[in-house]
């Protein structure tokens, strides 16, 4: 360890998991989720957590350690494609619930990468002999030939790449949409979501009976054959299991129905094929995701505690945390120079104030691994050129680092809520704990003309509330609520809305805050990532 000295150009790890292989290969963490996530026969399928809890890290050692894993990307399912229909989105804001036609994609997606993987689709040759070498395989029953019927039909698009597979199904039905509104209302010149909303109530219900049945018609009974085959015959191997991953669903989101709606079927898409019993369909969500998927496709028969038995939830503990830590220091220590294991007790100073170091910055993360490497790749910059940390530095390092984090969030949140760094302009200068009461309303106000008068605010739900502020839709109280719930949704503060009850923290397993549970006396705790950056005292 003597000879040990940080340089700025190191670090003990990527943000992003996928620019963290050498590390993720070296010092992956098994709390157990990984076993839960490559049994088959575990119904926990929906992988659940806050960004930087590991989704992806863990998607990415089932692809390490698993045979048969089939990665989709995001960027391949084409959702812009589908959601920027003008067609679909006529006959959605119409009324016709499209959400077997929703299933009906994910299940075709599905079935041919799981097809092309059993069979190593991966050659003309393989293309063309795949259906006869099938038929020769399996036992002849009615079942099985609508299955065979269904691959026939769709050719040799069927193996194309995935983006022009969902365009290709999402066509077919646009131009049966098309034949069906042309033939029910004729002068509806273009489809869209605005030319629904000019519909005539006789129009439209028009519309809806004739969308409605071009709808029920798409071919899921035929899929169900598909699956039912893979189930019988082409996945009956207990020794052959395959999964399907599909992470990274909440880049570049917004809020749009049709979206949900789309995330919705694929969740359901996923439960669907468990009862195939050597396959597991992953989704990787965000938990924040999830929630408004659920708030914005809500309906009759809905049952959430359906979903929430399928997920996995990702959660990690102060030693698991410190074990990571120490796993990474150890890569970038042990190698070069020295042969034992060095730990952050060799490289953190002993104490800050009244705490272990190691305790101080657990409590400026939000207890997820990005967190905890992003705030150690600070101190190894400031160290550049030292032996080790010292008090000095970790507390230069927390300004970087803070300042970092709430950057970070901002962009995690942009899609919700775009003008978050200028609402956290609120907290700034305040105790480490205040009332609710405590936020003057002519603070509010200012803040809020900061944004509407110069015309400097994105469109987005925080936008929307100053809008409504201003033009007196939403009268002064709702809206400082509303404020106080943004920042606690994103993780910013934690929320104690009476005296008796504990911090609640959005991203941690406790039970969320309402609007109704708010009052005057609602005590607000910053969350100590941020108190740097936004100068609240307390901090050495």
């Amino acid at each position: 360890m003597s000879k040990f000295v940080f340089r700025s150009s190191q670090t003990i790890g990527a943000a992003a998991a996928e620019l963290d292989e050498q590390y993720l290969r070296q010092c992956f963490i098994d709390n157990g989720d990984l076993q839960i996530l490559s049994d088959c026969e575990d119904p926990r399928r929906i992988l659940l957590g806050r960004t930087g809890s590991g989704k992806s890290a863990l998607i990415a050692r089932l692809a390490k350690t698993a045979d048969n894993v089939i990665i989709i990307r995001p960027e391949s399912l084409a959702l812009s494609y589908v959601s920027n229909s003008g067609v679909v989105e006529f006959f959605a804001n119409a009324g016709v619930k499209m959400d077997i036609f929703y299933r009906l994609l994910w299940r075709h997606v599905l079935v041919v990468e799981i097809l092309k993987a059993r069979f190593h689709i991966d050659t003309e040759d393989r293309k063309r002999s795949f259906i006869e070498s099938l038929w020769r395989l399996i036992p002849k029953n009615k079942q099985h030939e609508t299955a065979l019927e269904y691959l026939r039909q769709w050719g040799e698009s069927f193996w194309k790449e995935t983006e022009y597979r969902v365009q290709e199904v999402t066509s077919t039905l646009e131009s049966e949409l098309k034949g069906a509104a042309g033939a029910s209302v004729p002068n509806v010149a273009s489809l869209s979501a605005g030319a629904a909303r000019r519909l005539t109530e006789e129009e439209r219900q028009e519309v809806v009976n004739r969308g409605q049945e071009v709808v029920d018609r798409v071919q899921i009974r035929e899929l169900s054959s598909v699956i039912d085959l893979l189930r019988e015959v082409l996945l009956s191997d207990p020794q052959r299991r395959f999964y399907v991953a599909i992470d990274k669903l909440d880049e570049d989101w917004a809020e749009d129905p049709i979206r949900f709606r789309l995330i919705r079927a694929l969740i359901e898409t996923s439960l669907d094929f468990a009862r195939i019993a050597n396959l597991k369909v992953v989704v990787a969500l965000r938990n924040d995701l999830l929630d408004r998927v659920f708030r914005y496709t809500r309906d009759a028969g809905f049952q959430e505690e359906k979903y929430r038995t399928s997920a996995l939830q990702l959660t990690w503990t102060r030693d698991q945390l410190i074990q990571l830590i120490d796993s990474r220091i150890q890569v970038l220590v042990r190698e070069k120079y020295t042969k034992r294991q060095p730990s952050h007790e060799d490289l953190l100073p002993s104490r800050i104030g009244k705490q272990t170091a190691i305790d101080y910055m657990l409590e400026r993360t939000h207890f997820r691994p990005r967190d905890l490497i992003q705030f150690f790749n600070a101190c190894i910059h400031h160290a550049s050129g030292k032996v080790s940390i010292s008090e000095r530095v970790l507390i230069e390092a927390e300004g970087t680092y803070s300042r970092e984090r709430l950057r970070a969030l901002a962009d995690d949140w942009y899609g919700l809520y775009p003008n978050l760094l200028h609402l956290s302009r609120l907290l700034q200068g305040r105790k480490d704990i205040f009332l609710l009461q405590d936020i003057p309303q002519e603070e509010l106000e200012t803040n809020c003309l900061q944004l509407l008068v110069p015309g400097l605010g994105v469109e987005g739900i925080d936008f929307q509330y100053m809008k409504n502020l201003y033009e007196g839709a939403m009268d002064p109280d709702e809206y400082r609520d509303n404020v106080v719930l943004i920042l606690y949704k994103t993780g910013l503060v934690g929320l104690k809305p009476r005296q008796e009850m504990q911090v609640s923290w959005a991203d941690s397993a406790t039970q969320s805050v309402s609007r109704a549970e708010l009052g005057a006396d609602t005590r607000i705790y910053p969350h100590k990532a941020y108190w740097r950056t936004l100068g609240i005292p307390g901090v050495k």
